[in-house]
């Protein structure tokens, strides 16, 4: 039997690198353990976080902040207790691997409230981080519970494909899916299908495999998905980040920021499960401002906004480049045909110059005291030379020149 390698971006275990210098370094880093609930993170990101720092999104939200967009993580739930995420911004969501079914607005293993709070967290005193679409909602659609494939409730294409069912028909505009697998299936295929039948934008990630010879990866090399890997602070691929023709953008993946469950702060962690929410809250805030455009004008507008590399595009390790989420929103796309977008955000009105009072006194004033100064000045000059001279003679009397007459002169 062909070996099933399926994971939350490559197995639910996480990618950890070495910290980089950008790195924050006061936000602790995600154990690589799996098979454990996630404790609560004991550190906080209280300045903006690189990725957020270098992607911008706050840039757009006097525009949009993703209202009214659900935008469900296909996961391990999210936990709706979190502060950043809580509030009823959270829905209670779908289990599809609890006999029975049931809520997944709870999570153990912590894996989808981090990719929920890169999507949607709100912006909160006290922290730097805030997701990139922070007034989207999350619909939690829990598929796994544990990164070992022999437990119960193991991640497997037919979980991922039914997750991705249940949210299309609970609603979702978005879907993010930072999970693969290897091996192709039937059922995921079709739910894919089913996804864009419905008009609904698919994220997924594109997984770690480049150190294993970068084998295909699905749901992520169907090709109505956005397949997303991972970038560094530098800008530069991550060495981990699938790469292939099918790969749609890039985003921060190396050390980045967000949510933890059971409670505030943050953790920190890498790896193309973290780079797809950066996507999948770009495509809400696309969707909440131009919401006539298709699933699939959404992923064109995605890619041909991104921030392109200088190779032939798509490039296999970047494909069209990082995802910008300000051009993305605003950008003008000939070939949308001039597809209406949100209510434009309107500059404050014009204020004409306040005009000062006429003033009839001041200008004769002025006149005054300029001719004043003109006859000032040479009238000081000489008072300060009569004074030198009067010291120079002791003030006695000054010399009295008389002056003769003097006589004709003769001519002859």
């Amino acid at each position: 039997m062909r070996a099933l390698r399926c994971a939350l971006a490559a197995g639910l275990a996480t990618v950890l690198l070495a910290p980089t210098a950008s790195a924050q370094q006061s936000v602790p880093a995600l154990p690589a353990t799996s098979d454990a609930c996630l404790p609560a993170p004991q550190g906080s990101a209280t300045d903006v976080p690189w990725a957020q720092k270098q992607l911008a999104p706050q840039r757009v939200w006097p525009v949009t902040r993703g209202a009214g967009v659900v935008v469900a993580v296909v996961d391990t739930g999210v936990d709706s207790s979190v502060p950043q995420l809580s509030g009823g911004r959270v829905l209670p969501g779908i289990d599809v691997i609890t006999p029975g079914g049931g809520r997944a607005d709870s999570d153990c293993y912590g894996h989808g409230t981090f990719l929920a709070g890169i999507i949607a967290a709100r912006t909160e005193a006290g922290t730097g981080f805030a997701g990139v679409a922070p007034d989207a909602t999350i619909l939690p659609v829990r598929v796994a519970t544990s990164a070992e494939k022999d437990k119960p409730g193991a991640l497997t294409p037919t979980g991922m494909a039914r997750g991705i069912r249940a949210a299309v028909d609970a609603g979702a505009r978005v879907i993010n899916v930072s999970a693969s697998t290897t091996a192709p299936s039937a059922e995921l295929a079709a739910a894919i299908d089913h996804a864009a039948a419905k008009d609904v934008v698919v994220v997924a990630s594109a997984s770690n495999g480049a150190r294993d010879g970068d084998p295909v990866t699905y749901p992520a090399s169907y090709p109505t998905v956005v397949a997303v890997g991972a970038v560094d602070a530098a800008g530069a691929r991550a060495d981990f980040s699938q790469t292939g023709p099918y790969l749609s953008l890039v985003a921060p993946g190396v050390d980045v920021v967000s949510t933890g469950p059971k409670g505030p702060g943050h953790w920190q962690g890498s790896g193309t499960s973290y780079a797809a929410p950066f996507v999948a809250g770009t495509a809400a805030l696309v969707r909440a401002y131009r919401p006539t455009l298709t699933a699939a004008q959404v992923k064109h507008r995605l890619e041909a906004t991104a921030n392109h590399p200088a190779a032939a595009l798509p490039d296999p390790g970047l494909g069209w480049g990082t995802v910008n989420p300000m051009a993305a929103v605003t950008a003008v796309l000939p070939a949308e045909g001039g597809a209406p977008a949100g209510p434009l955000v309107a500059p404050p009105a014009a204020q004409p110059p306040v005009a000062a009072p006429h003033d009839e006194l001041g200008p004769v004033l002025a006149g005054v005291g300029v001719t004043a100064v003109a006859l000032l000045v040479p009238a000081m000059v000489l008072a300060s030379r009569l004074m030198s001279a009067g010291r120079g003679r002791r003030w006695r009397r000054a010399r009295v020149v008389q002056v003769v007459p003097s006589r004709p002169a003769k001519t002859g």
